[in-house]
């Protein structure tokens, strides 16, 4: 039962965020029990089937109510974005849907850094954030999947080249095992992929959180920066390209 899963909180703060059309019914439910109307995304065919949709793939929020979407992400979801009275920066589309060519808008913000792998990052979230944000170079293409935001200062990641870049900058990371979050046709999800803050102190995971290893870990990192966890899920964590927070 719901009730089992999340704890009762206050009504969040934050009232919209950006999600996979794919999402589980389950948690699209719990979500809007929590008084957050799930805003689902509709991605690009290119794009591996089961990563397709990932907003974590086809947007990036560089502050206020700018956003950037790939042009194609734009027009398929415009009368949604529009209606939220956002900012629409617009990305040249992939040239393909390939590794690393479907990395471009898949970059962690966290306070005064971004986190990305810089050679394949799209030019406008470089741009944008040159004058006020650090870029930190990592290895992994896939760096918004793989960081999980905390805080403006905190991240969990089980990514090596991201742990040692944040430990480099002096970012509290927590480094938790490879695995244990399922993504369809693929070996294993990412633990950013499977979360999102859904208020400044709530950190929701698409999935039981319970059920991986390192949950007490997790639970004690994430409780030493007054960030509450919970699920929106009583099945295994699954990797549905983030929760954004509007």
């Amino acid at each position: 039962m719901f009730n089992t899963i999340i704890p009762n909180l206050q009504k969040n703060k934050i009232s919209r965020l950006f999600c996979s059309c794919d999402i589980d019914k389950e948690i699209e439910d719990n979500l809007k029990r929590l008084n957050i109307a799930p805003i689902k995304l509709s991605g690009l065919d290119i794009f591996d089937n089961p990563v397709k949709n990932h907003p974590d793939m086809l947007c990036f929020h560089i502050g206020g109510k700018k956003w950037i979407f790939y042009k194609s992400v734009y027009e398929k979801n415009k009368r949604t974005i529009d209606e939220l009275n956002l900012e629409a920066v617009l990305a040249d589309d992939p040239i393909n849907g390939k590794y690393p060519y479907n990395i471009a808008l898949n970059a962690a913000c966290l306070g005064d850094y971004i986190i990305c792998a810089e050679k394949y990052t799209d030019k406008l979230i470089l741009e944008n954030c040159a004058v006020s944000k650090k870029i930190l170079n990592v290895k992994q293409g896939y760096a918004k999947c793989s960081v999980c935001v905390v805080d403006e200062n905190s991240v969990i990641t089980s990514d090596i080249s991201v742990y040692k870049a944040c430990i480099q900058y002096k970012i509290d990371v927590l480094l938790i095992k490879c695995g244990h979050i399922d993504l369809k046709g693929y070996d294993y999800g990412f633990i950013g992929g499977c979360s999102g803050l859904t208020d400044k102190n709530t950190l929701a995971f698409t999935g039981d959180i319970k059920k991986h290893p390192d949950y007490e870990d997790i639970k004690k990192f994430c409780g030493s920066k007054n960030v509450e966890i919970i699920s929106l899920s009583q099945k295994k964590l699954y990797d549905y390209g983030s929760l954004l927070p509007i």
